[in-house]
């Protein structure tokens, strides 16, 4: 599992002040949604897709993106499973004009729904995805429909 937070300390014993505490807690809450009660994620958005396979498509780098251009046969790669970790998910909106290919990081041996990420899987475009990581090396997509009327 990955770490939230970093270690400010080396191990031994250290005076921890009320301030410390409070701006620890302050960071985990911020972390957690803060004062709205929802979990927070990192958004890239404006993205173009790229490539026409896997070692050529723009590796996405953040938990929700946005494709806003996507020519014909280009795609978008996942980062590796084991980075994201389990039960850790990357959302992808894919609202260019041509479906996309959605591939696993490079040089990684994951599977997207059972597919090499080598070969990736499509993404219609005006689509939205969930790719959740639910065991080592494994993704699983959940498309999450059209825009709202």
């Amino acid at each position: 599992m990955a770490r939230l937070l970093l270690r400010a300390f080396d191990p031994g014993f250290r005076l921890f002040t009320g301030k410390h505490f409070n701006d620890l807690t302050d960071a985990i809450n911020n972390i957690l949604g803060g004062s709205t009660g929802f979990i927070q994620q990192t958004v890239a958005t404006g993205l173009t897709a790229a490539g026409t396979n896997q070692a050529t498509a723009l590796a996405l780098t953040k938990g929700i993106n946005v494709i806003s251009t996507a020519a014909a046969s280009t795609g978008v790669s996942l980062p590796a499973a084991a980075t994201v970790g389990i039960g850790g998910s990357v959302m992808i909106f894919n609202d260019g004009a041509s479906a996309i290919k959605v591939y696993s990081a490079v040089g990684i041996l994951d599977t997207i729904d059972g597919t090499a990420g080598a070969t990736g899987v499509t993404l219609t475009n005006a689509l939205r995805c969930r790719y959740t990581v639910t065991a080592a090396l494994t993704w699983k997509s959940s498309q999450l429909g059209v825009v709202s009327a």
